[in-house]
C-alpha cells in the first residue's frame, strides 16, 4: 500500500478542483523527499531499571531534559522521565477528581509545561515544576464548554480544539478559561469529500503548533491531507499525498441524522511535531483490509518546511509507535516494540 500513485495528471486534477473550492492544494509523493534509511542498529536504547513500560502510545521530549510518555499504567497515565537523574514520575490517575481524568487524550510540551486533555470530562490540565524542583505537579486549568476531539495550547494562553463530529466545524479557538472565542479552519472539499457533510469523524487530525506560535499544522489521520495555518488560523497551504488515494465516502442514517464514514478505512498519518523551521509527521499509508492491519505503525517520518515543501523522509527498518525531536541536538526519540516496548534514540546527523 506504500506505492506511489500520484502523477502529473493527478496534480493537474488537484489544481482544477482547488479552483472550484477556492483553496490551493499541492500534491506530493514520497519521491519528493530526500530519503534516509534508519537501521535498527543506529538507535541507542534508553536503559533505566526504575522504568517499567506498559503500553506507551506517545512520546514527547521536554527541552529541559525529560521524556514524557502517554502510558496508561496502574500508577498513572503520564510517565515523566528525568534524563539527568533517571528519576521516574507517574502522574494523572484515572478518575474524576480535580487533577484526574478518565482517559488522557493529548500530550503536549509547551513553554516548559506539559499539557494534557481529557475528552470525557472536557478538561485541560498542565504539569508544572515548583521553583527549584525537577519534579512535576498536576494542576487543573479549565473545563471546556463544548465537547472536543483534541485540545492543544497555542499562543497568548489560548487553546485550539478539534471540534466534535456533531458540530460540523473543524476547529474552535478558546480563551484561557476554555470559553470559545472563534470558529476557525476549513475542511478539504475534493472529489467525494465535496459532496459530504463535513465532520471531524472523517477529518480527525493530529495538531502541532510551532514553539513561536507562528504556524499550526493539522494532519489528517485517515485522509491524505495536511493543512498549514498561520498564527491567525488562515490557511497557508493544503497538501495532499503521498499515494494519491481517492477516498470512498459512505453515509448511513442514524437517529440523530446522517453519519459519514470511509470505506475502506485507511491509516495514513500518525503523530506530528514541529519547531519554528519545520514540522514532521509519521506516515503509515495502509488500507485496512483485515484484522492484522489494525496493528500497523509508522514506517517513515516525513519532514516539511512551513511553506509545505517536502524536506527529508526517514525510513525505519522497524516500525515505530511514536516519535519526537530534541531539535537542539537533532536527536529523534522513538517508542518501538522489539518485541517489548523500548525507548530508542537516533542521532539524525549520524545517519547516511
Amino acid at each position: 500500500m506504500k506505492q506511489i500513485l500520484l502523477t502529473a495528471v493527478l496534480a493537474l486534477q488537484l489544481v482544477a478542483c482547488s479552483q472550484d473550492s477556492g483553496e490551493s492544494v499541492t500534491a506530493f509523493t514520497l519521491d519528493s523527499f530526500e530519503r534516509t534509511t534508519v537501521p535498527d542498529a543506529a538507535g541507542a536504547v534508553y536503559r533505566n531499571d526504575s522504568l517499567l513500560l506498559g503500553n506507551p502510545q506517545t512520546i514527547r521530549f521536554h527541552p529541559d531534559g525529560y521524556l514524557v510518555l502517554l502510558d496508561r499504567t496502574d500508577d498513572g497515565q503520564v510517565t515523566v522521565i528525568d534524563l539527568e537523574t533517571d528519576n521516574v514520575q507517574h502522574l494523572i490517575r484515572r478518575g474524576r477528581g480535580p487533577e484526574e481524568v478518565m482517559i488522557v487524550r493529548d500530550l503536549v510540551v509547551r513553554d516548559g509545561d506539559i499539557w494534557i486533555s481529557g475528552l470525557a470530562e472536557r478538561k485541560i490540565l498542565k504539569l508544572t515544576r515548583p521553583a527549584g524542583s525537577r519534579e512535576f505537579e498536576a494542576h487543573a486549568v479549565c473545563t471546556v464548554a463544548d465537547q472536543f476531539m483534541r485540545a492543544v495550547p497555542v499562543a497568548d494562553g489560548r487553546f485550539l480544539t478539534l471540534a466534535s463530529p456533531s458540530s460540523q466545524t473543524r476547529f474552535h479557538l478558546l480563551d484561557s478559561q476554555g470559553a470559545p472565542c472563534d470558529t476557525v479552519g476549513s475542511f478539504p472539499a475534493l472529489g467525494q469529500l465535496a459532496e459530504t457533510t463535513p465532520s471531524n469523524a472523517i477529518f480527525q487530525s493530529e495538531i502541532t503548533v510551532s514553539p513561536d506560535g507562528g504556524h499550526i499544522a493539522a494532519v489528517c489521520q485517515s485522509l491524505e491531507f495536511i493543512d498549514i495555518y498561520d498564527a491567525d488560523m488562515t490557511l497557508i497551504r493544503r497538501l495532499q499525498g503521498p499515494q494519491g488515494i481517492d477516498p470512498s465516502v459512505k453515509t448511513i442514517k442514524t437517529p440523530v441524522g446522517v453519519s459519514s464514514y470511509l470505506d475502506p478505512m485507511y491509516f495514513i498519518f500518525s503523530g506530528a511535531v514541529s519547531n519554528d523551521r519545520q514540522f514532521m509527521v509519521g506516515y503509515i499509508g495502509v488500507c485496512v483490509q483485515n484484522e492484522s492491519d489494525f496493528g500497523e505503525q509508522v514506517g517513515s517520518v516525513l519532514s516539511f518546511d512551513w511553506k509545505g515543501r517536502p524536506q527529508k523522509a526517514y525510513d525505519f527498518e522497524s516500525d515505530i509507535v511514536s516519535f519526537d525531536m530534541d531539535w537542539k541536538n537533532n536527536v529523534m526519540y522513538c517508542i518501538e516494540n522489539r518485541p517489548e516496548p523500548e525507548i530508542v534514540a537516533y542521532r539524525l546527523d549520524d545517519l547516511k
